[in-house]
This record gives C-alpha cells, structure tokens and sequence, in this order.
C-alpha cells in the first residue's frame, strides 16, 4: 500500500505493516483475521508444483511411491508417498532446490531434521529419515490423517470445555518433552496442533525451532512466527524460551474458548503494540463456563514479561491437569476429538463478542496474573503413616516417618521429578491453608423446587459446569446454575456465593405446559452436550412436539441404536419426537441391552448406561 518491496511470502508490510496477500497450500489468501481468508488460485504455484514433482518422483522415486502434495510453505513442499521397503504411509518434507537463498534453507531444514528426529514423544509428529537425494533435502515424517486445530476453530468458533482443556494438556505435554531437550518450538498457532483420527493431539512443524544453546542462523533480530500468536519478547525479536511457546499456546487457549484470538488489529504494528501493553481481555464477558482454574492457566500464560509466566512448561501442563474434570467429561473430549478430526460438526458454543480492545501507550501497565496454586489430582501425594511403636523407639520413628514420605514419593513421581513435586505439594498445601482461612469463599446448597414448594427429587443439578452432588465450597463470586427434571423446564440462572457462610439457593422449576402456557418465549440454556452457557429464545431452539435426549455408554466403543437405527457410539445428544422410544447398546463384546424410554417436550437428564463387556 505505501509501495515499499516486501520478500515473498511476507504476511505484513515492513513498513507500515498492512497485512499483504499470504501463499498457503497453493493458494493465495488475503487474510485479514487468523482462521478466516479469501483464497483464489496462484498460477505461480501451480507451475512450481508442476516442475518440483517430476523431480522429487525422478530422485526419491527408488525409496518411496510419491502421492501428491499436501502443502507448503515459506522453506519447504510435502508430499504423500508410501515407503516402499516397509509399505507405510509418509509424509515427505522437500526443499524445492530453485528456491530463493537455497543455502541457508537447506542448512535450516537439516538443523529442524535433526532436532525433529529427536523428540520421540507421544504427542509430537515423529520423524522417519532424514537425508539428501540428488539436489533435494528431504526428511520423511509420519503421515498422519489428521485436522489442524485452526481448521477446527474456523468451521467450529469457540470449542466444548472438554476439547480445549484435551488440546491445551496434550499440546503442553508435547511441548515440556521438547523444552526438555532444550528445543524451542517458536510457531506454535492452531495451524501446527493436529488431531489425529483417533483423537490424539500433535505438535507438528519445529520447521523454525532451534537448541537454546545453538547458534542461530538468521539475522540478528529477524522475527520468526506468526503476530497473532508471537510473544511480546518474540515481537521484538529478542531471545527466545520456553515461556515463549508458553505464551503462543495461552493465545490459542484463549481463541479455543471464545472463537476469536485475543490481540487482533489491522496491521502488524498494531498487533504487536497490544502484545506489548494491552492487558488480556476478560474471557468471562463472553463466556460464563470457564472454570477458575483453567482462566489462571490462560492467563498466567499470557504475562507480557516472560518470568511472569510458568517456570517449566511441565508445570503448565500439570495445572492443566488439575482443572477439575469428572471421568465423564474426559470421556466426552475423546469422543468429540476423533469425531472434529473426522471433519464432523458437533453441537456449537455460543459466546459473546469481545469489546474493542484498548491500547494503553502510557500509563499501568498490564497486570502480573499469578501462577496456578492447584497441583494435578493425580500427583497428589499423601505422607505414609507410621505404623505404631514402642516408646523407646519414637526417635527414630521421627525420622522414619518423612524418609518413608520421599520414598513413597519417588516411586510414585518417577526419582527426581517425585522428589520435586513432593517439595511442590508441601509449599502449595502451606499456601492453600492459608488461602481457605479467609472470608474470600463460600458454601452453597441447590434444592430444586416444585412450584408447589416441594423438592423435585429426581432434578439432575449442575454448578459451574460440573455435576452438582452435595454442597461446594469455591471462591466468592457469581457462577451459573441449573436444574433439569422429566416433565418440568430446564432452569438456569445465575448463584452468587457469599463470603465466609452456607446459602441455600432455591431453583424454581416450572412444569413444562405451565411454562408454555405462561411464557410463550421462555429462555432456554442451550449448550454442547448440555452443558450450561450462553441462553437463547427457546422457540428458536427446540422443535414444538420434540424433546432433548443425550445418552452416555460406558464404555465408549458401546454402538448406540435409537428405534433400530445407529445413532452414534459412546455418548450421543439426539432431538427425538415426543413419545415411546427403544434404545439399543450393542457390542460385539458386550451385553447387548435394550431400554425403553419415553420422550417429553424439553429436555431428559442424562441417560447412563453400563454394560457387561467380556
């Protein structure tokens, strides 16, 4: 726009930093927001592709039986092929041997080969081979069948609770293997997380990581990365570290549960303007079910000085891990993982939009969001008790005691990773104990009532997002809350917690031809999977002779037959007609059982079932 020459592949102007036309899978897009882009075919392209193919199937063709492309981009093209001496699938990563400054390219590509090669971790792309056929360098990586988590957010917008939390936890995993090595991603965006058929989450594409203590091979203060998802230190091109792939993956945390990226402007100065200054914005503003524990993680992630955030990715991923989850909800995130990977649709999220951000030049800056005090349920540790002894023994029985602790703990955490959490535990649980002696909690106790005054036994209740079995002690606040009974409305509303005491919160429920009756446009929580959020019309939600079933099997390969025709497998959520209807769980290695059910208007609590499997 101000006529300044920008190098290829360039996504913002170097001068005045408008957002130019980007090449991406053999298409030009002009994209003006991440995820969302305006693509037209680049002759360009197509006549690289037609020449570098003739090539690659000429010097690799020995080896391997190449495809066809997949993609590319700025450094490399990869191709689809089956290695011919073991018969599998791969992906082909080649280095086009015309391509501009090829030197330094290929130089690059065998540094990110070697690093690649490297990490053999559950959740990273493995790497096969590595090598150099005539001009062309290539590396020959697992070929996954997989979708990017962009793709996803793109055709999805904000994700269910479940699959944020499942691709946040495994990304994190992922990426503390690699820091551990001492490998910094450096490009971490929902582009480079994929999710495989069978809903296992990969980091993909260390294309521009390095060694922390290697020598790096671009110019002094090149930025490397993507804006939307750079940190405030990589914007300035400063030294990168783990706290780097931190923050990227906080921003895309942040995108999963609201549908939009949270520094967004028309230029890449601006965008960088807010990476440096602008605080993040509130992700309860337009998404109430966030729980506390998972906006700490986000928001710690994403403290503009880097010894703000986490000390270890591995501690990002083990707060991760303590967000609180039934073993339902877990279930639920896999089911939903293969069935986006598959290119499926589920139910969507409603959020809110968020406000026009503003940019602070001058003035306090944003403030320091403190670490996660909650350790993973699984690690946590309790201290053996001493058995009984004689009086005469009871020194050394003293020390008996905190030995037979550290032993217990680095059977259980795996020698000095135990050794550390067990010091870890000790200081949270000294922290906790002060922090549950303030007036900053509280207690509270659901009753759903009839409109008769009587409780409504049989009401499944849900608080904050999770099952409701018995009076929850959390931090102060307002929290949504809701009750669902056979023959009666869905009710929502929001509970506000009190400081320091016990309140009983009634939720009243009302009949559903009452409701009708007196409301012609009541108000109706409508969420993935139930699960309370945003509220819509519902006239514009339900259907008038219809009611809301989800069923839950366990376990989850269990196939779901709803009137003798297959309506999923695990856990489904169906609108049926109001009326008798048969369910049927099959399984070649299970019980076969049929249930019958009867439909009303509205919506059933959850049916749960568990077969006999052999």
């Amino acid at each position: 726009m101000c006529g300044t020459e920008n190098a290829a592949g360039a996504a913002f102007c170097a001068n005045c930093g408008t957002t130019l036309a980007q090449e991406h899978d053999g298409a030009v897009a002009t994209a003006t927001d991440p995820g969302h882009s305006n693509t037209q075919l680049n002759p360009e392209v197509e006549k690289q592709e037609d020449t570098l193919l003739p090539q690659v199937k000429q010097h690799l063709g020995g080896d391997y039986d190449i495809d066809k492309e997949l993609g590319r981009g700025g450094m490399a093209v990869v191709y689809k092929g089956v290695e011919k001496a073991l018969m599998r699938t791969v992906a082909i990563k080649v280095v086009p041997p015309d391509s501009a400054n090829v030197g330094q390219a290929a130089e690059r590509f065998r540094r990110e080969a070697r690093l690649a090669a490297s990490l053999d971790h559950p959740n990273i792309i493995p790497v096969y081979r590595v090598g150099q056929a005539g001009p062309l360098h290539y590396m020959a990586m697992k070929f996954v069948e997989d979708r990017a988590v962009d793709s996803i957010i793109e055709s999805q917008g904000a994700l269910p609770l479940p699959v944020a939390i499942a691709i946040l936890k495994y990304s994190a995993l992922g990426l503390a293997f690699a820091h551990d090595k001492k490998i910094v991603h450096r490009d971490i965006k929902g582009a480079n997380i994929l999710v495989d058929k069978d809903g296992r989450v990969m980091v993909s594409d260390f294309g521009i990581a390095r060694a922390l203590e290697e020598v790096s091979l671009t110019a002094s203060g090149m930025v490397i990365g993507t804006p939307y998802f750079m940190s405030p230190e990589q914007c300035g091109g400063l030294k990168v570290s783990p706290q780097s792939d931190q923050y990227s993956l906080g921003v895309m945390g942040f995108q999963m549960l609201t549908g939009e990226v949270p520094f967004n402007a028309d230029s890449m100065v601006g965008i960088i303007q807010h990476h440096y200054m602008t605080p993040v914005p509130d992700i309860l503003q337009v998404r109430q079910d966030v729980p506390q524990e998972l906006l700490e993680v986000i928001y710690c992630s994403l403290n503009k000085d880097p010894k703000d955030r986490f000390n270890t990715t591995k501690e990002m991923a083990q707060a991760l891990e303590a967000v609180p989850q039934t073993d339902a909800e877990k279930e639920e995130a896999e089911t939903l993982l293969r069935e986006l990977s598959a290119g499926k649709s589920i139910p969507k999220v409603r959020t809110g939009t968020l406000p026009p951000l503003a940019l602070t030049i001058s003035g306090p800056a944003a403030p320091v969001q403190p670490r996660p005090l909650t350790m993973p349920k699984a690690r946590v540790i309790t201290q053996p008790v001493a058995a009984p002894a004689r009086k005469k023994k009871k020194k050394k029985n003293k020390m008996l005691v905190p030995a037979l602790g550290l032993l217990g703990v680095a059977i259980l955490g795996g020698g000095g990773l135990g050794m550390y959490e067990y010091q870890n535990v000790q200081q949270q649980n000294k922290v906790k104990a002060a922090f549950d002696d303030s007036v900053s909690h509280g207690t509270v106790v659901l009753v759903a009532m009839s409109p008769s005054g009587v409780p409504v036994q049989a009401a499944s209740l849900v608080f904050n997002g999770r099952p409701y079995n018995g009076p929850v002690h959390t931090d102060t606040g307002a929290f949504m809350a809701s009750a669902t009974a056979e023959g009666y409305q869905l009710v929502s509303q929001p509970v506000k917690v009190p400081s320091g005491r016990t309140d009983t919160i009634q939720l009243q429920m009302q009949p559903t031809q009452s409701v009708a009756a007196n409301n012609p446009n009541p108000i109706t929580p409508i969420t993935p999977a139930g699960r309370p959020g945003a509220v819509v019309p519902a006239a514009a939600a339900a259907v008038t002779d219809s009611g809301q079933v989800r069923i839950v099997v366990n376990p989850s390969y269990v196939d779901i037959q709803i009137d003798g025709k297959k309506a999923g497998t695990g856990r489904v959520l169906k609108t049926l007609p109001v009326g008798p209807h048969t369910i049927t769980y099959t399984s070649p290695n299970c019980d076969q059982k049929d249930v019958s059910i009867d439909v009303p208007k509205g919506v059933l609590p959850p049916l749960t079932q568990t077969l006999t499997c052999r």
